[in-house]
């Protein structure tokens, strides 16, 4: 299984949320710490203010009085109390300096205090009053604390009044503020999705030039004339961009000379080829002279063979929709009426396809022609699978060995060996019709059949 997608555009993307995620988790985790600390000190900070008010209201009040004032503070999770002695720290306990720093900022001076915490739920915080079973738990809601701030620890402050009795505060603490404020997970899910919409753009805009580079490789496989890339972009996509624009240019150069020279050659011959039969009909009827002829006239169909291999690359037919069963069809008269037999199996309903009727209809014509040259009779069948159009041409001739297969599309090459007419043509006709089905994004392949004979097979893709 593939980790990483096949595009540019893929990874891309993939890399960029994969950043942004990770500095979108990294950015809160430092933001939720911070505000963890201050939220404790200004939890801490409230409770110390508390204690003093406390403190400072006992000491102003009548013995009295100061019962009638804890009974008005105590509270399931706040507990104050009078002791002529201060309380134990409970198990575990240890001080706690920055809440000593606060109480020592807002009491008088010269006053004795003892402030210690105990790990969350590590010993249950005792009632208050000096009568209290110190060893009965508080009721658990008062362990509940604040709505999302973690675990809670016992708190125990123990403050000498200035008559030397004690107040004891206990009391819980957050241990950890571990909410997530709702606004910050919606700032950052918005903050998220909208970085992510901006980076696909972002990065569609920087891969689109070489999605167009790629479709323009493509095209330039079936049409050597199709419109030049525009140069725009980065500066190495349109250096991309130019340097597949001079190579287009040269390869149309080269193909656009090579049929120039071809046909300057054809032209050249034609006047030579005349004169020798002008120069032949004068010579006394014989064996002589009908083999001159022969030449003559096989000189002629080898260099109009050769002009048609060039047109099969250079055809300038417009694209248009063909439907593919009628060009069979007119084939099939075509074969008939030159006594040969070719059937077309029955097939479904195929749409019409985007390509050039004559030159597809002279590509399978040359595949049909050969197989009732060698197979005496040919089937064709016409099949549509995953956008792809396929002809496959079907002799029942002898068949040819797998190794020379290939062989066959090559320029004069022929299934009987030779460089005959009388045996064959001019072995030009496989090449022609490959070059056809090439410049339609298709290709022509050859196999044995099952049951005997060679099967020409020419697949058309809709969208090469």
């Amino acid at each position: 299984m593939r980790l990483l997608p096949g595009s540019l555009f893929g990874r891309l993307v993939l890399i960029l949320i994969s950043g942004l995620i990770l500095a979108q988790i990294i950015g809160a985790l430092i933001f939720m710490k911070d505000r963890d600390d201050h939220l404790r000190r200004g939890f801490g900070l409230n409770l110390v203010q508390k204690i003093t008010a406390i403190v400072v209201l006992v000491e102003e009040s009548t013995p009295d009085r100061r019962q009638r004032i804890l009974d008005a503070f105590n509270s399931p999770a706040f507990r104050v109390y009078i002791a002529p002695e201060p309380a134990s720290p409970t198990e575990g306990s240890v001080p706690v300096d920055y809440l000593a720093m606060l109480l020592h900022q807002q009491l008088p001076e010269h006053r004795q205090y003892q402030i210690t915490v105990t790990p969350a739920f590590q010993r249950p915080l005792h009632r208050h009053g000096p009568s209290a079973n110190l060893d009965a738990p508080m009721p658990f809601r008062s362990w509940r604390g604040i709505q999302g701030m973690g675990p809670l620890v016992g708190f125990q402050a123990n403050i000498q009044l200035f008559d030397g009795s004690w107040i004891i505060f206990q009391n819980t603490l957050p241990e950890d503020i571990r909410a997530w404020p709702i606004r910050v997970l919606a700032y950052l899910g918005v903050l998220l999705i909208s970085i992510l919409l901006i980076s696909l753009f972002t990065v569609r805009v920087v891969t689109r030039p070489l999605d167009r580079l790629a479709k323009a490789a493509e095209r330039l496989g079936t049409d050597i004339k199709s419109p030049p890339l525009p140069e725009t972009g980065p500066t190495e996509v349109r250096q991309a961009a130019a340097a597949f624009n001079r190579m287009q240019t040269r390869l149309r150069r080269f193909i656009e000379d090579r049929g120039e020279i071809l046909a300057a050659v054809s032209h050249d011959l034609k006047t030579p080829i005349t004169r020798m039969r002008l120069r032949t009909a004068l010579l006394d009827e014989g064996e002589l002279k009908e083999r001159l002829e022969n030449d003559l006239r096989e000189m002629e169909q080898m260099v109009q063979a050769s002009l048609d291999f060039m047109r099969g690359t250079e055809s300038s037919e417009q694209t248009v929709p063909v439907d593919m069963r009628a060009l069979l069809e007119s084939l099939q008269d075509d074969v008939q009426e030159l006594g040969n037999d070719m059937e077309i199996e029955p097939t479904s309903e195929i749409a019409p396809f985007p390509g050039k009727p004559l030159a597809l209809k002279r590509c399978i014509g040359n595949l049909v022609e050969n197989g009732v040259r060698y197979g005496r009779r040919v089937r064709v069948r016409l099949t549509e699978s995953t956008g792809i159009v396929t002809v496959t041409i079907a002799d029942e001739g002898p068949g040819i060995p797998e190794g020379e297969l290939e062989t066959l599309f090559r320029p004069f090459q022929r299934r009987e060996g030779s460089r005959s007419k009388a045996t064959g043509g001019t072995g030009l006709g496989l090449g022609i019709a490959r070059n056809i089905a090439r410049g339609h994004g298709g290709d022509v392949t050859l196999r044995n059949g099952i049951g005997g004979g060679l099967e020409a097979v020419v697949t058309l893709p809709r969208s090469p």
